[in-house]
């Protein structure tokens, strides 16, 4: 059986975004019970920007079915709104792309522009901020002349520019956007990177004007990565697009993706996105092809699969897969001194399913009634017992701890009605450091962007935090802006969540843990010097700050 079988974790969308993605699939198998379910479950006056992209789409396919009466206006509407403004945008951008050709510059059409006028048909139908070009990075100097004698200027402060690693953005009187890329991706900025990409492209015209469009498969790749670089924040409109190359004709070369995404070292980013097509729409992504990826890629097998040894989730795994994941784990290496032999006599699946440095996991199944009938956890988690769940007989968690000594994991049968989840998310106490990594100082951020802080959360209470299964108390990690004279700017900011909810599992923290972290920073938009209070929290019932515990601060410097 294949390793993939056991994998978990797949990419999640929120259901309305499911419901309409599975509407619009080529190859979904539910496209009118999604559809129904998704127009009649939302607010049009409150749709946010990807759902509000998609709905000219919507308009286009199901215009005539009855269930569009009610809201035929407003989708026609909104149709109408971006056939306007993406032609509009198209025709200023012509006009840029023809000067550009016409100056002999090599230029390649893709994102967007590709996408809308190759493979949707028709502008109104892929809505863009901005049109997309790829130039040679030697034509960088060339490409921007002709830009600025078209009337395009550079959309940010000049002192930002230096900073830009694959694009520069600019943005002409009429405020529409113009990007122009000298590497495909922000994640891959190196030399002769996009060799393989300008060799597929495929020339042709568009109203007259020469041109390349970016290859299928390359079309794909980046927009993949693109739509997961944010998993908690996916723009999920990247999942239509997909189906809609691969479906536009026979013949899509997965292997030139997965290729190319290797060269990139984006292999992760890309098999999560072709799960999750897989699990929308099993045509688009075959199950056989995500199967041969993962097991003849080790390296593949070890970034998916390490996390859930770390984390407790292998109930699934038998004795000889435990074993065959513990070769792939700790591949044999020559010249280990005997330090490192004698480690190695015990299994690194065990040693990586001890580690303290992440969340724990204790599955469960239920029976007919919803009781609690089976437990699947390790050994060394037992006496933990009585604070994770609710004991009919307080003495069962001693009970079960003298009969299973560690190390080892397995299933418990439970007698139904004798242990509970927790009935709270409340805990009797909290506490809880945080510890900045030790290269830690000042951060320096562009106005608008993104930065991180390497960090460390220690439960140092005496009660393990833990997420009952659909409860909205994650554990997470945030922080407040300040100005440097104490005020306070702003409280709410992004989280960084690191104790999530998980069907048919309590997830859980133990008391003395400490978790690894890399909390996102989003610069506010105004230059100037900030604090950053740091701060723990759980969602919906408190923030540590609130009961007297010190978090570290850290300076952020928020420049043009």
């Amino acid at each position: 059986m294949s390793l993939l079988t056991h994998f978990e974790d797949v990419p999640e969308l929120d259901p309305t975004h499911r419901w309409l993605v599975e509407a619009l699939l080529p190859e979904s198998p539910r496209n009118a019970e999604s559809f129904q379910r998704w127009v009649e479950r939302v607010d049009f006056d409150k749709l946010d920007r990807g759902s509000l992209r998609l709905v000219p789409a919507l308009y286009d396919r199901f215009r005539e079915d009855p269930l569009c009466g009610p809201y035929l206006g407003r989708m026609k509407g909104i149709y109408r709104f971006f056939m306007f403004r993406t032609n509009l945008l198209a025709a200023d951008a012509r006009r840029a792309i023809e000067a550009l050709a016409a100056s002999g510059l090599e230029l390649l059409l893709f994102k967007g522009i590709n996408l809308a006028l190759r493979y949707h048909g028709n502008l109104a139908l892929r809505p863009m901020d901005d049109v997309d070009i790829l130039v040679r990075p030697e034509d960088i100097p060339k490409a921007e002349a002709v830009l600025l004698a078209q009337g395009w200027r550079y959309r940010y402060a000049d002192s930002k520019k230096p900073r830009d690693i694959h694009s520069h953005d600019y943005i002409n009187a009429n405020q529409r956007g113009f990007d122009m890329h000298w590497y495909t991706l922000y994640e891959s900025p190196t030399e002769a990177i996009d060799r393989g990409v300008w060799e597929r492209a495929e020339h042709a015209e568009w109203q007259g004007i020469p041109v390349r469009w970016m290859g299928r498969e390359d079309t794909v790749l980046v927009a993949m990565v693109n739509g997961l670089r944010e998993p908690e924040a996916m723009r999920f409109e990247w999942i239509l697009d997909v189906a809609k190359v691969i479906t536009a004709r026979p013949g899509f070369d997965w292997a030139i993706v997965w290729a190319e995404a290797g060269r990139r070292q984006l292999q992760r980013s890309v098999f999560d996105a072709m799960l999750l097509l897989n699990h929308l729409a099993p045509d688009l992504v075959p199950t056989a092809l995500l199967h041969a990826f993962m097991d003849t890629d080790d390296d593949l097998a070890r970034s998916l699969l390490a996390p859930l040894i770390t984390e407790n989730r292998t109930h699934m795994l038998d004795l000889t897969q435990r074993t065959r994941l513990n070769a792939i784990l700790l591949p044999k290496q020559a010249g280990q001194n005997w330090f490192s032999r004698w480690r190695a006599r015990r299994p690194i699946y065990e040693q990586l399913s001890e580690a303290p440095s992440a969340p724990k996991h204790i599955a469960f199944t239920t029976d007919a009634g919803g009781e609690i009938d089976s437990l699947h956890l390790h050994w060394q988690h037992l006496p933990l017992l009585a604070t994770l769940f609710s004991l009919q007989y307080p003495s069962l968690a001693a009970e079960l701890a003298t009969r299973h000594v560690p190390p080892g994991e397995g299933w418990l049968a439970i007698t139904p009605g004798t242990l509970g989840l927790p009935k709270s998310d409340v805990l009797p106490g909290y506490h809880a450091r945080i510890r900045l990594a030790d290269d830690t100082g000042g951060l320096t951020i562009p106005a608008g962007e993104a930065g991180e802080v390497k960090l460390s959360v220690i439960n140092d209470s005496k009660h393990c935090w833990y997420v009952r299964p659909n409860s909205p108390a994650l554990y997470g990690v945030s922080y407040h802006i300040h100005g440097l004279d104490g005020e306070l700017l702003a409280w709410d900011q992004p989280r960084t969540y690191f104790l999530r909810a998980r069907p048919n599992y309590l997830t859980f923290v133990a008391p003395g843990q400490r978790l690894s972290c890399r909390m996102k920073i989003h610069a506010p938009y105004k230059p100037g010097r900030y604090r950053l209070q740091l701060d723990v929290l759980q969602e919906t019932i408190l923030w540590f700050s609130g009961q007297g515990i010190t978090f570290p601060s850290v300076d952020l410097e928020v420049i043009e």
